[in-house]
């Protein structure tokens, strides 16, 4: 998957024939560097053709330092944590609503129907968007269980961004995301954890 998400971001940043690259060409801006202009991730869709592709997506920019981090902050719905077997398998399926799935241990390997396959390994987050056509295939390999958190979006406005840090409905005074970030109305109270 790193090998993948590096691709990407190569095809992205070189020019097509090589007497049109620069001699010092700048660094690519992958999904993982905090000074990009937007949280960038890959996205599993389901294409006009019936089968699920990859592609990046850039997601809406709620925060960060510019030049230093990128934050992007979204509604979910539920969050799910489950471990899984090596040598478990799920034939092709979609997904119902979209949503982000992070691996923290194990791998998992994900197969298009164009016949390629993807491995998912620790760290790596995928948004699975293919709630439409024939979806994807997912086998456990390897010798360890895979553990996965999966963070499903709501159906409708799924990419709606979430302005604010606190939950809803909670004033910054009480919430430590504001204050971590300097809120005016924290003052210097020191933080704690709500």
């Amino acid at each position: 998957m790193k090998r993948l998400l590096l691709l990407f971001a190569l095809s992205a940043a070189l020019p097509a024939h090589a007497e049109d690259r620069p001699t010092a060409a700048p660094p690519p801006v992958s999904p993982l560097s905090p000074g990009a202009n937007a949280f960038r991730v890959l996205e599993m869709y389901g294409g006009a053709d019936g089968e699920s592709h990859l592609k990046m997506k850039a997601l809406p920019r709620t925060g960060g330092v510019p030049g230093k981090s990128v934050q992007s902050r979204l509604y979910a719905t539920d969050v799910e944590i489950g471990d899984t077997l090596p040598g478990d398998f799920i034939d092709y399926h979609g997904v119902s609503t979209p949503r982000f799935l992070i691996v923290l241990a194990g791998q998992l390997e994900v197969g298009l129907g164009d016949g390629s396959k993807h491995i998912l390994s620790k760290g790596d987050i995928v948004l699975a968007n293919d709630v439409t056509g024939r979806g994807h295939t997912s086998r456990i390999i390897g010798t360890e269980p895979v553990r996965i958190l999966t963070v499903r979006l709501p159906k409708e406005n799924s990419f709606a961004p979430k302005i604010g840090s606190c939950p809803d409905g909670m004033p910054a005074e009480q919430c430590v995301s504001a204050r971590l970030q300097g809120s005016p109305s924290a003052g210097n109270a020191p933080a704690e954890h709500k």
